[in-house]
């Protein structure tokens, strides 16, 4: 074997001349790939004037010297040093603030799974130290144990608002009135996000 199996790190030979060059190869290499931020995702063609250090990942259809490196990580040292990506990498994208991860072909945004519900609720007058539930809303997919938020069309006027998953493919909104005083809402949409434990 002549390289590490998963980042490609170039071993040093035996009896090899000029080791240096290779540890440092190596070294670059573990630079731009161990906690990976790169600066672009969309270049197909490297940029004409890179610093020591810039990183990115070839878009599709690739020239220059990224030429057949489509997908790839391309770390500038000198000179292009391009890295496939297997499956499971991970990078952060500066261009869009974004984490990436590799499936094995492609790169995609690293997503939290959510499931989002609207709807069309009048919690009315809630009296000081009273609350009010709502009807359970359909979001296909939540299951008890997974993390429910809430967003109201409107100012609640303290009001503190809840939601959870209440049985499978349901979550409901709790409205709690702590402000020792009556409070009237109106009817609104109310929007529900549940994201998967």
């Amino acid at each position: 074997m002549t390289s590490s199996p998963n980042l490609a790190l170039s071993y040093i030979a035996s009896s090899q001349a000029q080791k240096e060059v290779t540890h440092n190869a190596a070294l670059n290499d573990i630079d731009f790939l161990a906690k990976t931020s790169v600066i672009d995702t969309v270049l197909a063609t490297p940029p004409s004037s890179p610093a020591t250090g810039d990183t990115y990942i070839v878009a599709a259809s690739p020239t220059g010297a990224w030429s057949g490196a489509s997908g790839a990580i391309a770390g500038y040292y000198g000179g292009w040093s391009l890295k496939m990506p297997q499956a499971g990498w991970t990078a952060w994208a500066r261009n869009t603030n974004r984490m990436m991860y590799y499936d094995g072909s492609a790169w995609a945004l690293l997503d939290t799974p959510k499931i989002d519900a609207t709807a069309t609720w009048n919690p009315g007058t809630i009296a000081a130290g009273a609350g009010a539930t709502s009807a359970a809303l359909t979001v296909t997919g939540a299951a008890l144990g997974d993390f429910a938020m809430v967003a109201a069309p409107y100012d609640l006027q303290g009001v503190q608002a809840t939601a959870y998953v209440d049985a499978a493919n349901a979550a409901v909104i709790r409205l709690d009135n702590l402000t020792g005083a009556a409070v009237t809402l109106a009817s609104g949409t109310w929007r529900v996000r549940v994201v998967k434990a």
